[in-house]
């Protein structure tokens, strides 16, 4: 479910901001072809900013196109009661997993976040961990990761703490779920991981899809230009993304999704 390559899809809206489904059915088929699962409302879909009606809309219409392709639904709410109502209606909406992050804030405590991954497992649908600090403004540890990692329900680790070190030590310790780098940088520096969940997938899939296999010189100098091309190291990447994907009349505006808040 999330080894191979799974694109995080950006959140394509119109010009009054509303989900554009005609543009979530192009984007989708472009990829479609590269992908082995599909990942709406994450960061790169600006899940953060999406309403729950929005977040619904978005989820819904990447299962309608998806073609059997799984579909991760990303959470990202701050409270463990936010992220587990999403989480309980991912299923019926054709979700085949969720991808959740830990709860928001500098002061969560590591036994906070066991719990919260403990109770969004009991929630129904399996759970891939969003290992990460830059939503959140935390980072689980080595030790509670692998905790997480054996509860009943969750399915794997997608990691985007940005330290290519603690991925291979996660990797070491043996956690007994896939683990997949979400950093186009360090795609090829973070040891034998099962995939990778990426952003650049929305414009370059079949890169994407060849680097799974191929990690010569020419495919890693061709990341390393998309990867700048792109913007990928901006904090609004997506919204680069989002122009080129306009530029190829693959969507119809770059907007970014207006603040649900």
């Amino acid at each position: 479910m999330i080894t191979g390559t799974t694109t995080a899809l950006v959140t394509p809206v119109d010009a009054a901001g509303e989900i554009d489904e005609k543009s979530m059915a192009r984007l989708v088929a472009s990829v479609r072809p590269y992908a082995d699962a599909l990942l709406p409302a994450l960061s790169t879909g600006e899940g953060g900013s999406l309403s729950d009606r929005q977040w619904r809309e978005t989820l819904t219409a990447a299962v309608r196109y998806a073609d059997g392709l799984p579909v991760l639904a990303g959470i990202l709410r701050p409270t463990t009661a936010a992220a587990l109502a999403l989480a309980r209606s991912a299923g019926g909406l054709g979700a085949a997993a969720v991808v959740v992050t830990t709860p928001y804030g500098a002061d969560v405590t590591q036994e906070e976040m066991y719990r919260h991954f403990e109770a969004v497992a009991g929630a129904g649908l399996p759970v891939i961990v969003y290992h990460e600090s830059a939503v959140s403004g935390n980072r689980l540890e080595l030790g509670t990761l692998l905790r997480v990692c054996a509860l009943p329900g969750v399915a794997g680790v997608k990691d985007s703490a940005g330290d290519p070190e603690f991925t291979r030590a996660l990797l070491a310790a043996g956690p007994g779920v896939p683990v997949v780098q979400g950093l186009e940088h360090l795609l090829l520096d973070s040891g034998p991981v099962d995939g990778w969940v990426v952003a650049l997938g929305n414009v370059e899939p079949e890169l994407c899809r060849a680097l799974l296999t191929d990690r010569g010189e020419e495919r890693t100098a061709q990341l390393h230009a998309a990867y700048a091309r792109y913007g990928l190291d901006r904090d609004d990447w997506y919204r680069s993304l989002k122009t080129e994907l306009l530029r190829r009349a693959v969507i119809e505006t770059d907007r970014e999704v207006p603040c649900s808040t």
